[in-house]
């Protein structure tokens, strides 16, 4: 017989979880309002025919693009022959091949015809050894270092030291850029000198047809599974960082297309290699640095709401658990390493919205949806609830999630990006319910062996990784 006690223990526990789940859906919607009004905003400041001026502009600040490549034969190519082709007035593209165990030098080499050179330069961070540094007779602009391998951060940390321009734009090699992506990133530094770094919107880039580096068309991915990412991304980056941008509360600027002042970068040690990956921690250690200096300048960090960057997401539940067992481990490492900023007044709305709102809803969400299945069969087992109230329970958080979800998607027809097909908008609205039938569920599952693998294996490497490759037009 069960006591009282523990069943008015569960009584509580359901009761929290439920608080949870609305307060979760609650604030991501609040969120994405707030990214809206962000978007509305940035749209409205913009002046007809900028970014043309910006474009020819002798005061437009010089970039360099820094791509650290690790294993990434099928990709590299396509990457640096669109950043080639970008609009922008002066920049620079600097490939740290980071040890690499494929072909990647060699598809670089024979595409760009790469010659070994000797230039010295100023170790500003430490790093792997570099083995050789290789220039293009054709593209004067682009420098490949080829180095030891040390993971991201110390990849970028090399490129840092190599590069020679006040601004840095850090991208990962699957990615692929829109032609006029870094006049859109360079925009805040050029208004506001406050602003020491910056970050924009991500999309998959499963769906784009490129061809010799330029995109030709863009599409929503075939497969279900990479189309539940679309949907992940266009929340997460389009509208909740914009909200959280608008809170002050910006905590991760995505690795994968990130602005920084290459003074401020040099001014905080870097990337911290040590981490299981530098974007989240090198975002917390920004906000330290700006609020450490709050009482010389106002400093910030920029968010530009326009999709300017696409990257390669799993299309395989094997790349897809690997990936998001290692985004988990890294939320949570940065979190613990950064505990003492959790509720601190000192670091301003990033302290007392911005850590609680990724501890709470994103780095423990996993554990308790867990413990919410573990929960509702005991809770229907002892009669605690009847099939009818868990069916409408689980109904209501359905219902709420993909409500999210179908704000989310309506919002975007509002912008330039929106679906240029009824089919795909139709598509978008289906997958915001259908993902809570199993998708969902096995999310929770990646997540919660990240927990485990980070806090009882003390695992730092990504795991398994595969590279499909962008559809190639004529």
């Amino acid at each position: 017989m069960i006591s009282f006690s523990l069943i008015g223990a569960l009584y509580l526990l359901i009761a929290v979880i439920f608080i949870y789940f609305v307060a979760m859906h609650a604030i991501y919607l609040f969120l994405i309002v707030l990214g809206a009004l962000e978007q509305k905003k940035f749209r409205r400041e913009i002046c007809f025919g900028e970014f043309s001026i910006i474009s020819r502009s002798a005061q437009t600040f010089p970039v360099s693009v820094i791509i650290s490549a690790f294993n990434e034969e099928k990709m590299i190519v396509a990457t640096v022959e669109n950043v080639l082709q970008l609009r922008y007035p002066q920049f620079e593209i600097v490939v740290v091949n980071d040890g690499s165990v494929d072909g990647t030098m060699a598809v670089l080499t024979e595409r760009f015809g790469l010659r070994l050179v000797h230039e010295v330069f100023r170790e500003h961070i430490l790093t792997k050894p570099v083995r050789g540094l290789y220039r293009s007779p054709e593209y004067p602009q682009l420098l490949v270092v080829d180095k030891e391998n040390g993971r991201r951060a110390d990849a970028n940390n090399a490129g840092v030291n190599h590069a020679r321009y006040p601004l840095i734009c850090q991208i990962d090699a699957d990615c692929i850029l829109e032609e006029d992506s870094l006049l859109y990133m360079v925009r805040p530094f050029l208004g506001n000198s406050d602003v020491i770094a910056a970050t924009g919107i991500i999309r998959p880039s499963n769906g784009l047809v490129v061809s010799k580096g330029r995109i030709v068309s863009r599409g929503l991915p075939d497969r279900w599974l990479p189309l539940f990412q679309w949907l992940e991304y266009l929340r997460a980056f389009q509208w909740a960082r914009g909200g959280l941008s608008r809170m002050q509360s910006m905590l991760c600027m995505s690795g994968a297309y990130t602005f920084i002042k290459r003074e401020v970068f040099l001014a905080v040690g870097g990337a911290n290699p040590h981490a299981v990956v530098d974007d989240f921690e090198l975002t917390l250690t920004l906000n330290r640095y700006i609020h450490t200096h709050k009482k010389e300048r106002r400093m910030k960090i920029a968010y530009v709401p326009d999709p300017g960057c696409y990257s390669e997401v799993p299309e395989t539940l094997k790349a897809l658990a690997s990936q998001r067992n290692f985004w988990q481990r890294t939320l949570l490492q940065s979190i613990i390493w950064n505990r003492d900023m959790m509720f601190n007044p000192r670091y301003g709305l990033a302290g007392m919205f911005g850590m609680p709102f990724f501890f709470f809803f994103e780095a423990i969400s996993a554990v308790v949806e867990a413990t919410s299945y573990i929960i509702a069969p005991i809770a229907l087992c002892i009669g605690m609830v009847t099939p009818i109230e868990l069916l409408l329970l689980f109904s209501a958080g359905v219902l709420s999630g993909s409500f999210v979800s179908v704000v989310a998607v309506l919002m975007q027809e509002g912008t330039r990006m929106r679906q240029r097909r009824v089919r795909d908008l139709l598509r978008l609205l289906l997958a915001g319910v259908v993902e809570f039938f199993g998708y969902h569920q096995l999310h929770v599952l990646f997540r919660l062996k990240g927990i485990f693998d980070l806090l009882v294996r003390h695992k730092i490497a990504y795991g398994y990784r595969e590279r499909v490759g962008h559809t190639e037009g004529s």
